[in-house]
């Protein structure tokens, strides 16, 4: 079987049609009754289809809905003979509440494109009527090369590859391939754009202009990364559908960085002469109606969660909260929503157990649970399945009785119904819900401080013109763990087989990054990163990495390449390899101050050392452990502080040096103010 068209758009006042082919059914005399698997919202007409005697057939069915949304419908088969069902069966429903803004919302579309499609061959004209390319960045044009031919390979493959598209649905079972020939159309043609201006660059006068060398290296580290990650998945160490996303991530680290370098050079030369601003006008219009779309379509469908989703809906698929349990004899899956919560004492928490599968023939499961001294459940439950598609939602309400920290595991009859490896639920009970409220402001505010601390270095760098005081191996040692923290975050968060093995040795554990470390993560990369390119144009003083900490770092690099190699080779997990990646953040968090404190008192001065970075640090290291003790003595969980030395111990060390570089800004090298003499005119003799 299978059905057409998949996706249907309508609206509250009109009815939509799809079509249920079926196949192949003539080699067996049977009858078929189909029905519906549908929210209340939703009204299938024909809503029971009996076929006696089948041949190959098709049916149309009419679909309505009183409500707006986005819904799933589902048939639910009964037949005494097996039947083929690759679990793509479905209709994805999308309701509007007005038609005319389902249009709107459609032309407002295809005019964004045009804006985005036809903005390039404005800077063409311009650099073709000037016969130069004087005023326009190369680092801009190179960079969005290698960001267009990425997209343009991540939606072509996608879009063209059965194995890979196969292997996206299986991840997302009730998803669309969410590239449509459009998006190859458009990727496509910004690549011919790009590649039009660059033959542009070579013929007409250039100026001298030349690509940076720091985007060579940029661009040279992201060559080299897609040749890592695609040896990697030839060597079957991960999944085609993975090194995509990862082709998706360089087009979207791209889009971040390419501007910078033009924006850079119109203030060098104090002119925007030679770059086409109506290429921006255009960009800009596009990325407006771009934003009014997708809030048009957030009210008309009534799915504001679209927004959230939408600016990475096709390089990136996130699901929060939910940890489904795979099945065995009748493919039913169980999940907590959520997994994790936290309560206060003698709040009762409010459960729900979502159950979701195909039933070969009708059983009953039953969920037993744990009597506990600690909380109370407050009954058990039974869940009826019945042949064909099922989709349960059980309500479950437990009162702690006490704080701390707990798992629930029910028990589940028959046994082999599920596998119950991850069905638990963890609660946190904390004594006074005031404080959970303190403790998170607490959480933002050192996340703050430490965001923050990047910027008075790069604004001190700005204003002086110079990095005279600035250590670089402190930078280089402190970038090396940043990048080493980011990939640790970015694999633990989004490789579901590194996922798997955390899982495994850690059965009653969950993922351990959240979107908030990676984007931490990501932006320290680029606060050291952009001081690091300040050291690049600034004044330096003849400073430079010193042969220790390139030592150092050449240390770090052959660890990190011997360890994926052996991790490439399966003489050791990824898992391994990623918490290697965090041994070298850890170690680089140790070692990092001690060069900029030498530096310091060689010159006996911290003169171009902004010391407002280390107060940033200091505050956001006591609120980090102002944090631990809170939460520690409101869930009663001292175990935490102690079950965290990493945390706790860098924590500690950074204050410590935090304090040492302020006694020598205020102490030891304290600026003196000099006191000129003050002339005071000689008095008249008379007086």
């Amino acid at each position: 079987m299978h059905i057409d068209p998949q996706a249907i758009t309508t609206s509250l006042t009109q009815t939509a049609v799809f079509v249920l082919h079926v196949h192949g059914c003539s080699e067996y005399e049977q009858n078929l009754t189909i029905t519906w698997d549908v929210e209340e919202a939703i009204e299938v007409r024909p809503s029971v289809i009996a076929i006696n005697g089948c041949n190959d057939t098709s049916m149309s069915v009419e679909v309505s809905s009183s409500q707006q949304g986005q819904f799933i419908i589902r048939p639910i088969i009964i037949s005494s003979v097996p039947i083929k069902d690759n679990g793509r069966l479905f209709v994805l429903l999308k309701v509007a509440k007005y038609r005319p803004l389902i249009i709107i919302s459609m032309l407002i579309g295809w005019t964004y494109t045009v804006c985005w499609t036809i903005g390039d061959y404005f800077q063409a004209w311009t650099s073709y009527k000037r016969k130069s390319v004087v005023g326009l960045s190369f680092d801009f044009l190179y960079l969005n090369i290698v960001g267009n031919c990425c997209y343009a390979t991540f939606n072509v493959v996608l879009f063209s590859s059965t194995f890979i598209e196969e292997e996206y649905f299986r991840r997302h079972p009730f998803g669309l391939n969410p590239v449509v020939a459009n998006d190859v159309g458009y990727a496509v043609h910004a690549v011919f754009g790009n590649l039009v201006l660059i033959a542009q660059c070579w013929i007409y006068q250039s100026g001298g202009n030349v690509i940076s060398t720091a985007v060579k290296l940029l661009i040279s580290g992201y060559i080299m990364m897609v040749s890592v990650f695609c040896t990697l998945t030839i060597e079957q160490q991960m999944h085609w559908l993975d090194f995509l996303y990862i082709l998706s991530y360089v087009k979207l680290s791209t889009n971040l960085v390419k501007y910078i370098p033009q924006v850079f050079m119109n203030y060098q030369r104090k002119s925007t002469e030679g770059f086409a601003i109506s290429n921006r006008l255009l960009d800009m219009a596009g990325g407006l109606l771009s934003l009014m779309q997708m809030v048009l379509n957030g009210w008309n469908f009534d799915d504001w969660q679209s927004i959230v989703g939408s600016p990475m809906n096709v390089l990136w698929c996130l699901v929060l909260g939910v940890v489904s349990v795979g099945t065995n004899a009748h493919n039913v899956s169980l999940s907590f929503l959520p997994q994790s919560v936290v309560l206060t004492f003698g709040e009762t928490g409010s459960f729900t157990i979502e159950a979701n599968g195909y039933a070969s023939s009708s059983f009953d499961l039953q969920l037993y649970w744990p009597q506990d001294e600690a909380l109370r459940v407050t009954s058990n439950q039974t869940i009826p399945f019945e042949i064909g598609w099922n989709n349960h939602t059980v309500p479950l309400l437990i009162e702690p009785v006490r704080q701390g920290r707990f798992i629930i595991q029910p028990h589940i009859e028959p046994p082999e119904a599920v596998d119950h490896t991850r069905l638990f639920l963890l609660i946190k009970v904390a004594l006074y819900k005031p404080l959970m409220i303190i403790s998170l402001l607490v959480g933002w505010a050192y996340t703050a401080c430490w965001s923050a601390g990047y910027y008075p270095q790069i604004w001190l760098n700005y204003r002086r013109k110079s990095v005279v005081g600035l250590s670089f191996d402190f930078l280089y040692i402190n970038i090396v763990g940043h990048i080493s923290y980011v990939v640790f975050n970015a694999f633990l968060y989004w490789n579901s087989f590194v996922e798997e093995e955390y899982y495994r040795r850690h059965p009653f554990g969950l993922n351990p990054v959240i979107g908030n470390d990676i984007g931490f993560a990501v932006h320290a990369v680029f606060g050291t990163g952009f001081t690091i390119f300040q050291c690049r144009i600034y004044e330096t003083g003849g400073n430079s990495v010193s042969k220790p900490a390139k030592t150092i770092i050449a240390l770090y690099l052959t660890i990190i390449i011997g360890t994926m190699c052996c991790a490439m080779f399966d003489v050791m997990h990824w898992l391994d390899f990623l918490y290697v990646l965090s041994y070298i953040k850890l170690s680089t968090t140790m070692i990092k101050y001690f060069p900029q404190a030498y530096m310091n008192y060689r010159r006996k001065s911290t003169e171009g050392f902004e010391i407002m970075n280390r107060l940033l640090d200091l505050a956001g290291g006591l609120f980090s452990i102002l944090q631990m003790v809170i939460n520690a003595w409101n869930f009663d969980d001292w175990n935490s502080i102690g079950g965290d030395p990493v945390k706790f111990g860098l924590g500690v060390f950074s204050i410590l040096f935090d304090l040492v570089f302020m006694f020598q800004h205020y102490i030891l090298y304290r600026k003196r103010n000099i006191k000129t003499p003050v002339e005071v005119p000689m008095l008249p003799k008379d007086s």
